[in-house]
């Protein structure tokens, strides 16, 4: 993959909207279930603060894996999904891949942070949730800019990144916001916090656990096998296990 511009990570996060998501390019995106449509199996654990997550494609490309800090804020988990997802899908080199603080200046992952971005936050959405003032003045107030936020799932920082990007604000005005402390900001307007906290320990998306079952039944695993793995996915050896 040639390292992106903005015009093409458009274009790639467009036709993955469209072709595998089947979404319109204004609609916000939950991605957990655009984990579970594109049938990644995906794990929240806490990680290093260095690294947000990993994924990684078999040979064939049949199967995709990731892993998510869930030590990392909601807002950032979202990003680093749609991050990895570039590296699954749209990658040359599709090796196992960690998403940590790499420089900026690196092609590969700063076509996958513009990519992660178009995808998150399609123009088409903000420019609908901006108002003719803001645009003409390129200074997007406090409430504009914490409604798209959680319209779209972002981070403060991701979204005054985007806009700056794109052009929708100046760069002194992204300074400027950028500064302000965004968690107070939302509780005094009465907004949810969950999406500046970590969060979602434990969670797992995908059929691990239907697939270790069924090697346990086949007799492919044995029993210890079978609790070892799932373990991996928080299932205790406290839990009731008598089934169904």
């Amino acid at each position: 993959m040639k390292k992106l511009n903005l015009e093409t990570a458009e274009i790639l996060a467009g036709k993955m909207r469209s072709e595998l998501l089947r979404v319109s390019d204004s609609e916000p995106l939950n991605m957990k279930t655009v984990l579970r449509q594109l049938n990644v199996m995906t794990l929240y654990r806490p990680l290093s603060d260095k690294l947000f997550g990993l994924s990684l494609l078999t040979p064939d490309k049949k199967h995709r894996f990731m892993l998510v800090n869930s030590d990392s804020r909601r807002g950032r988990q979202h990003f680093t999904i749609a991050h990895e997802l570039f590296h699954l899908y749209y990658d040359d080199n599709p090796k196992a891949h960690f998403c940590g603080f790499a420089a900026d200046t690196d092609p590969t992952e700063r076509s996958a942070n513009l990519f992660a971005s178009a995808l998150l936050m399609p123009k088409e959405g903000l420019l609908q949730n901006i108002t003719s003032d803001e645009i003409v003045s390129k200074e997007v107030g406090i409430d504009t800019l914490l409604r798209l936020e959680h319209l779209y799932g972002v981070s403060h920082m991701t979204l005054v990144l985007r806009l700056k990007e794109l052009r929708i604000i100046s760069p002194a005005y992204s300074e400027k916001i950028l500064s302000c402390s965004i968690t107070h900001e939302a509780a005094m307007r009465g907004y949810d916090a969950d999406l500046y906290t970590p969060g979602n320990e434990g969670m797992v998306i995908g059929d691990f656990g239907s697939k270790a079952r069924k090697l346990f039944d086949e007799e492919r695993i044995s029993e210890g096998h079978y609790l070892e793995l799932l373990n991996l996915i928080g299932y205790g050896e406290s839990q009731n296990r008598t089934g169904c």
